[in-house]
């Protein structure tokens, strides 16, 4: 049976190939994490799905942290092979994800509580966790492989949209990918993810208040969250990379 794809889907598979192939030709650790941490997916995902922004979309990030450093974790420490683990660390997000979709109340109290604490572990996150210079490292794995294995990540999240619901948008569909080509830096990607807390939060604070308060539509909202991500992430970006710079 055919998959009941929209336009938007397709436009999914295009760009999270595009984001996948990039991180292949880019050796450079610090850049790799600089390229997942932007939103592009997440853009593109919350137009499939369809979904005005609701805690779903918020705890997506935490996931996500999760889903990073479990990786980190399992290849690490426990010494499991880096597709093992990343395939392990998808399930985990999956299951977390599908199981906090059906029970977390979509209310806006709700909303606003789970975006306080994201932002605040961000921060803390960010303030705690050090700079670590890791190897640049370029994947040998060809570029057909790597397309592949992201045509049936997107077409896998695609079929569990609605089970997922918000979390579907942050689900790391780039970031399967990249766990593989930063094997050997995961240290430096797993510090991106409160980064894109502290910048993907308040990008959804102001798409819940246009959606809200001015009606606005989805894409609408996107492009006002996207004012409000450039305009905290430029300065944010700035400063971590001259940090991790000095410690050169």
């Amino acid at each position: 049976m055919s998959l009941p794809l929209s336009p938007w889907d397709l436009v999914l598979l295009v760009v999270v190939t595009a984001m996948g192939t990039m991180l292949a030709y880019i050796p450079n650790a610090r850049w790799k994490a600089f390229l997942l941490g932007l939103p592009f997916p997440f853009t593109v995902a919350t137009l499939s799905l369809g979904q005005q922004i609701g805690p779903s979309h918020v705890l997506g990030l935490t996931v996500l942290l999760l889903f990073v450093n479990l990786v980190r974790w399992l290849h690490y420490a426990m010494k499991v092979s880096i597709v093992p683990a990343i395939a392990l660390s998808v399930g985990v997000y999956i299951a977390v994800g599908s199981l906090l979709n059906r029970f977390v109340p979509k209310s806006s109290l709700v909303f606003w509580i789970v975006l306080g604490l994201t932002l605040s572990a961000g921060v803390l996150l960010l303030v705690l966790l050090p700079h670590r210079q890791e190897p640049a490292h370029r994947s040998p794995l060809p570029v057909p492989v790597k397309m592949a294995a992201i045509v049936g990540v997107v077409a896998v999240i695609v079929v569990l949209k609605q089970a997922l619901g918000g979390f579907m948008t942050m689900f790391p569909m780039v970031g399967t990918i990249a766990a593989y080509e930063a094997r050997h830096s995961l240290w430096t990607t797993s510090r991106q993810m409160p980064i894109l807390m502290i910048t993907a939060g308040p990008m959804m604070a102001a798409m819940w208040l246009a959606q809200h308060f001015l009606h606005a539509s989805i894409a609408f909202s996107l492009l006002v969250g996207w004012g409000i991500l450039l305009a905290i992430m430029t300065p944010v970006t700035a400063i971590q990379m001259r940090k991790s710079a000095a410690v050169l």
